[in-house]
């Protein structure tokens, strides 16, 4: 009755009363809530309502934490939602003025967005919960129920993304490594692609000090995960180089960093060194 009121805030309170249950371990509840929480969650990740589909997404998060056996039988009904919270809406993103310049807002970011520390830190940080973080809870702890291809989609499409959503993706490229390896062989291509224009960013002569640090960071990032590619995934390796017709863009993007980043890739690879003592 609550979800169907026609007060956004009642609904809201409704899917959050939900969420701050999730941590309790109660049979009799547990009981009610498998009877209720999959066509709770799917109302409400269906919502009008913007901030109330990011509340959905917090609470089908928790639930892949605390509860997953509620959800993994219905992912195939859950999954397919979140992934189109996942993509960019153009009618979200709107322009403001601030001074003499013009700023795009992206109000659909939140829903987007994702916490960049480690796992037990990010659930503490709810406010920012989003589509990519309850992906990547799903493939933690429902990998094998996942479509493969449809999830690299979108992680292909989240490395395009805002800097924090590339972030997230390429720390899932990391498990993707391991995860699928056959499927981060076939996507090899498509990564370099947006690597290089990650990589290739120019910032303006007037880039603020967060700017720089951003843009450093985003580099960092892409190498570091190159390099687990280059040493984990078959076909990765420069060996043969572009000649050999396979992964042609991926080896030439990967002479390219070689070339122009190989004080980067080192001080990258000692660093990994000394984290392995």
């Amino acid at each position: 009755a609550y979800l169907a009121n026609s007060s956004s805030a009642v609904r809201a309170m409704a899917i959050q009363a939900i969420r701050y249950t999730l941590a309790e371990n109660d049979e009799i509840f547990d009981t009610v809530l498998h009877s209720v929480l999959i066509e709770m969650l799917t109302i409400m990740l269906r919502d009008t309502e913007l901030e109330n589909r990011r509340l959905a997404l917090t609470t089908l998060n928790s639930a892949a934490h605390n509860k997953p056996d509620l959800i993994i039988p219905n992912l195939g009904l859950l999954i397919p939602l979140v992934m189109h919270e996942s993509h960019i809406n153009a009618a979200l993103i709107r322009e403001v003025n601030m001074g003499p310049f013009k700023h795009k807002i992206d109000d659909g970011l939140e829903v987007r967005k994702v916490c960049l520390s480690s796992p037990s830190r990010r659930s503490q940080l709810t406010s920012q919960q989003s589509a990519y973080e309850t992906l990547y809870s799903l493939m933690e702890t429902a990998f094998s129920r996942i479509n493969i291809v449809d999830f690299y989609d979108r992680i292909i499409a989240g490395l395009q993304d805002e800097h924090d959503i590339r972030s997230l993706c390429n720390l899932m490229l990391t498990k993707l490594i391991v995860l699928d390896p056959d499927e981060t062989a076939r996507r090899l291509d498509a990564i370099a692609t947006c690597y290089r224009q990650i990589i290739s960013i120019k910032l303006k002569d007037n880039a603020v000090k967060q700017e720089l640090e951003k843009q450093e960071e985003a580099v960092k990032s892409c190498l570091r995960v190159s390099l687990l590619l280059h040493a984990s995934i078959p076909g990765a390796s420069s060996v043969g180089g572009p000649q050999t017709g396979q992964h042609q863009i991926w080896h030439t993007y990967w002479e390219w960093i070689e070339k122009d980043y190989e004080n980067s890739l080192k001080a990258l690879r000692q660093e990994g060194k000394e984290s392995s003592y």
